[in-house]
């Protein structure tokens, strides 16, 4: 499948601010499963951009805005060609024996234990003694433990956060699809399989189109893509963007900022099927300079708290918002 995806934040300021430092993960990779034809980041005020990778290999590009402003725009487009293997006989083929040498691979044993959102707690010492016995292919009990994390999480927007960890999010019962990626990867490592995050997009008419799902550990086939949320195997309609023990590792973007000001952040994004590529960077990005029409995007935004003076003098620079993975 061969898709385009537009990915737009705004970020409104009430007074100047400036000495921005943003980190971006919008870049979708390529590998056995999707190939990146074409990505542009464009950002205004305009800032040269620097790129690098990051710990788990995700394309990080970074820049800095020191002149005053009160918006900062960042659009990334991207044209992907998803070509990913059914995972399912990947998962069906292996037998789940947490203690076989091939589920102690290097690659794989950092995602075995605990990370910041996803940590012990006694909801998730609950949770954990609550779940069937793991036996049988690791398909069999990937489809348990989804059975598991859908009966616990009701999906529901606007009552979790983007640093909402696994075991508020269980007290809540409640939550979008980075909580029961949270949940099913806290599931995963306490019965010793490896699982990881993974940031990215779907494509699903009518649906928000930032999404998260997991992998999983396959020994011998490596990792596989499996969306909780759903309750299935990831297929080509998934876009990855980038991986890590939980969200903590991949936000979209980050950053750090100086001012006295309230923030509002705004995201649009779109995922749409293409029938060729692009020639050029103005037919790849629509040729538009403004957002795209509300009509075909969902958008949301969000109003930072406002510090009092002398908690701004104290700080001096303030954390930008993070865009929570619906």
């Amino acid at each position: 499948m061969l898709l385009r995806v537009q990915h737009e934040t705004k970020l409104s300021y009430s007074n100047n601010v400036s000495e921005t430092v943003f980190e971006v993960r919008m870049a979708p990779p390529s590998d056995e499963d999707q190939t990146c034809l074409d990505y542009r980041l464009r950002i205004k005020p305009f800032a040269p951009v620097t790129v690098y990778h990051d710990g788990f290999s995700n394309r990080v590009d970074l820049f800095n805005v020191f002149t005053p402003y009160r918006e900062l725009l960042m659009r990334a487009t991207s044209v992907v060609r998803t070509h990913r293997a059914p995972g399912g006989p990947k998962l069906a083929e292996v037998a789940f024996k947490p203690d076989h040498d091939e589920f102690h691979a290097a690659e794989a044993v950092e995602c075995r234990t605990p990370s910041a959102l996803v940590n012990p707690g006694p909801e998730m010492s609950s949770f954990l003694a609550s779940l069937p016995r793991a036996e049988g292919s690791v398909l069999e009990v990937v489809q348990r433990l989804f059975q598991a994390t859908r009966s616990r999480l009701v999906y529901e927007k606007k009552v979790t956060t983007a640093r909402t960890p696994v075991g508020e999010a269980l007290r809540l019962g409640r939550g979008v699809c980075q909580d029961f990626a949270h949940l099913f990867i806290g599931a995963c490592r306490g019965i010793n399989l490896p699982a990881r995050y993974v940031s990215g997009y779907i494509h699903e008419p009518g649906e928000i189109a930032t999404h998260a799902w997991c992998q999983v550990w396959a020994g011998r086939n490596g990792w596989v893509d499996v969306d909780p949320t759903r309750g299935q195997i990831v297929d080509d309609d998934y876009v990855k963007i980038a991986l890590g023990r939980d969200y903590l590792d991949v936000p979209p973007n980050r950053g750090i900022w100086r001012g006295d000001a309230d923030e509002t952040i705004a995201v649009v994004v779109k995922v749409e099927p293409i029938q060729r590529v692009p020639t050029d960077w103005s037919e790849s990005s629509d040729g538009q300079t403004t957002p795209w029409s509300t009509a075909s995007w969902i958008q949301s935004e969000r109003q930072a708290h406002r510090l009092k003076p002398s908690q701004m003098q104290a700080i001096g620079y303030r954390q930008q918002q993070s865009q929570q993975q619906q």
